[in-house]
This record gives structure tokens, sequence and C-alpha cells, in this order.
């Protein structure tokens, strides 16, 4: 393939693009999470909701291969989990990172209690060499649960 590369990259021109990066633009701070009461409530009053709690949800996803949490979710209409903590094992960051991949990418709306979603990843998770998907993660969380507040 080198040399169909090497006839492509002939073909163009490189173009630099200078300003901010939209990805870093920043962000309205997290919504304060729902509480415990509320979240369960408006779980039960939605159709096609899940509810779970975190630390299940976890456990749960460790049982699974990453490519199986699309299909976890399929027919899911909105997202629930209560007592949402700070996450510092990065094996199950990563999962988390991958649970928002499928939830982001299925425009499944997200409502949590307990800690905000910007809160999710320890300082030493985000300090460290995954930083870019913890902080796509949280992102994308925001953005799901941003969206569930403006339906309700």
């Amino acid at each position: 393939f080198l040399r169909e590369i090497k006839k492509l990259g002939s073909i163009f021109d490189p173009v630099r693009v200078d300003g901010p990066d939209y990805r870093h633009r920043d962000l309205p701070p997290a919504p304060e999470p729902t509480s415990n009461d509320v979240l369960v409530e408006r779980a039960a009053t939605t159709p096609g909701s899940t509810l779970d709690e975190f630390d299940v949800l976890l456990k749960h996803l460790s049982t699974l291969h990453p490519s199986k949490f699309g299909a976890l979710i399929q027919g899911v209409a909105s997202v629930f989990i209560s007592d949402v903590h700070t996450v510092t094992d990065q094996a199950v960051a990563l999962r988390v990172v991958v649970l928002a991949d499928r939830l982001y990418d299925a425009s499944i709306p997200v409502t949590v209690s307990g800690v905000k979603l910007d809160e999710i990843f320890s300082k030493e998770m985000l300090d460290g060499g995954y930083r870019k998907k913890y902080l796509r993660a949280i992102s994308r969380l925001l953005a799901l649960s941003r969206f569930e507040a403006a339906a309700a």
C-alpha cells in the first residue's frame, strides 16, 4: 500500500487551519444531579427507560465485552443511574467511556443521582494517559444529561 499512499499524498497539499479547537470550547457547568427519589419517580414514568444503581451497573459491565454494550442499550429510550460516584479504577473507567460512547451514538438521554457527571473520573485519571478519552466521555454524558433535562 505504500505506493498508493505516496501517490495519494502527492495529490493533496496540507493546509493548516489555525484557531481554537471546537472540542476544547468551554462547556457550561454540569447540571446538579437529581435526588434519588426524583430519579426513581421519573424512571417509573418514562416509557422505555432503565433504572440502575451505579455499582450494580459497573459490575454488570465487567461481565460483558465492550463490543456488547451497544446491544445492551438497544430499545432503551432513557437511562437513569442512581448513586453515581467518582471512579478510581482504570478498567472500570474505560468501560464507562465505552458505555458513554454507545449512549451518545444512540442519543439516549441520561439522568443521574450522586456526583455531578464532570466528577465521574478522578483527578488522577484526568491527568493520566487516557485524559482525552475521559474528557470526551464527560462531554458526551453532559450533552446527554442536558438533552434529558430539556425533555423533562
